[in-house]
């Protein structure tokens, strides 16, 4: 055995590993200082794995073939606890599991910052947004929620934020933007709108939203999304995010 977790209590020693995971860093800082759940294993050569409630997982350090095998038969053969997906700018991560049958390969783009649009988006009519809270949490549906990277609602609560949009007429829930993942400098922007109440702008004016709460906390708002998600992509780029690299997705 090669990789082993640590504790807790161990975490904050391991801020620097954290801190090189170029792609989409805000992971794994969360799990390094506390704010949300996740796993750290280490091998005794300088090579550090974050694994996130999520599933998002991260390497960084000295990544030798043994650590990629090892990655390999404990995380991605069997059914673990819940789903494990590697993110990585690493080519001889990639190069490693390029020819297994097993795994998908796939990219992500990842996106910066570059300010409030020109144009800035507006909310529709129809719809009013409203903070999440303790009370409207239980009504946000779908599969972006906070309950995707987040392990409970009073983790959310305490930690995180987010704004949900309702429909005028009914009160029903049509949309959330939430905090997926925080870091002392980042954090990464989650959306989900209703299949009812699409093609309304609400994932634009919600993802605005959630750019000025974020500068307003003296962070850098973080976009990242499957290369193949054309509406993400679009959402992105309505609300100011350009995109700046690409990162290999390793998965089932």
């Amino acid at each position: 055995m090669i990789l082993r977790k640590i504790g807790r209590n161990e975490y904050k020693g391991y801020l620097e590993f954290a801190n090189e995971c170029i792609a989409n860093r805000v992971y794994p800082m969360s799990i390094v200082t506390g704010t949300q759940d996740g796993d750290i294993y280490i091998d005794d050569k300088g090579c550090t794995l974050f694994w996130h409630y999520c599933g998002f997982a991260y390497i960084s350090g000295n990544v030798s073939e043994d650590v990629l095998e090892e990655v390999y038969q404990k995380f991605f053969v069997p059914d673990t606890e819940r789903r494990f997906v590697l993110i990585t700018d690493s080519e001889h991560a990639s190069n490693y599991y390029s020819g297994n049958n097993d795994l998908r390969i796939d990219e992500r783009i990842e996106y910066t910052y570059g300010g409030i649009p020109e144009h800035r988006p507006i909310l529709d009519d129809n719809y009013i947004v409203e903070s999440i809270t303790a009370d409207n949490i239980g009504d946000i549906r779908g599969r972006i929620t906070p309950s995707f990277s987040w392990k409970d609602s009073d983790t959310f609560l305490r930690n995180g934020f987010g704004c949900i949009a309702r429909n005028k007429a009914d009160g029903s829930f049509a949309a959330v933007a939430f905090s997926s993942a925080v870091s002392p400098e980042e954090v990464d922007i989650g959306v989900e709108t209703a299949e009812a109440h699409r093609h309304h702008g609400l994932a634009s004016y919600l993802a605005y939203r959630m750019c000025e709460e974020i500068i307003q906390q003296g962070r850098r708002p973080v976009w990242a999304h499957a290369e193949t998600n054309a509406g993400s992509q679009k959402t992105a780029l309505s609300v100011g995010f350009k995109p700046c690299r690409i990162n290999t997705v390793i998965h089932k």
